[in-house]
C-alpha cells in the first residue's frame, strides 16, 4: 500500500459502481487491516446504498484475505439479529462466511443462523450460501451431518420446480457428503 496513493474508500464507493471499481477498492485494501476496518465501518453502519457496495468489496477482500474478517464475526452475528437488516447485508455476510474458517467460538451460532436461513423465506442467494456455510461446519462437526443431509434433501424436494441455484447447490453438497 506504500506505493499507492491514499484512497478515500467511502468516496470511491459513492462513484458509479462496477466490477472494475470493486476490484480497484479491494486491491487498494489488500491485506491492510486498517483500510479493511474503514470498509467494515461503512458496511456495518453506512447508508443502504453504500452498505450494498461495501458488501461487494467485503466479499472480494474476504475471498483473498479471509483472516481480515475474523475480528468481525461478533459484529456480523449482531447485524443478522437486527430484524430490519437488508437482504444485501445478509447475503454478503453469509457469502463471506463461505470463504473463511469459522472460529470455533462462533460455530454453533453461525450454524443455527444459516440453518434457519435455509428454511426461511430468505432470498435464494442467502439460502444457497447458507447451505455451503452449514456444509463447511459439518465437515468439522460430523455429528451434524445427518441433520444437514436430511434438511437439504427436504429443501430439494420442496424446490423441485424452483430455483436452479438451490437445486444445483443442494445436489452438489449432497454429492460431496456421500463421498465422505
Amino acid at each position: 500500500m506504500a506505493n499507492l496513493p491514499k484512497l478515500d474508500i467511502e468516496s470511491e464507493l459513492a462513484k458509479d459502481f462496477s466490477k472494475a471499481q470493486v476490484t480497484k477498492i479491494a486491491n487498494y485494501i489488500g491485506a491492510n487491516s486498517e483500510s479493511f476496518a474503514l470498509l467494515m465501518n461503512i458496511f456495518l453502519r453506512g447508508h443502504y446504498i453504500n452498505t450494498q457496495k461495501a458488501g461487494w468489496v467485503l466479499s472480494e477482500c474476504a475471498a483473498h484475505y479471509p483472516l481480515l474478517v475474523i475480528p468481525y464475526f461478533r459484529n456480523f452475528i449482531q447485524k443478522l439479529q437486527d430484524p430490519m437488516v437488508p437482504d444485501s447485508v445478509k447475503r454478503n455476510i453469509v457469502r463471506v462466511w463461505q470463504f473463511v474458517e469459522i472460529p470455533e467460538e462462533y460455530t454453533g451460532e453461525i450454524y443455527d443462523i444459516c440453518f434457519g436461513f435455509m428454511h426461511s423465506n430468505e432470498a435464494i442467494a442467502i439460502k444457497a450460501f447458507s447451505m455451503t456455510v452449514c456444509y463447511n461446519i459439518v465437515r468439522r462437526i460430523p455429528e451434524l451431518r445427518t441433520e444437514l443431509r436430511l434438511s437439504i434433501e427436504d429443501l430439494l424436494l420442496k424446490n423441485q420446480d424452483g430455483s436452479a441455484a438451490i437445486l444445483s447447490r443442494g445436489k452438489k453438497i449432497l454429492a460431496q457428503m456421500k463421498k465422505k
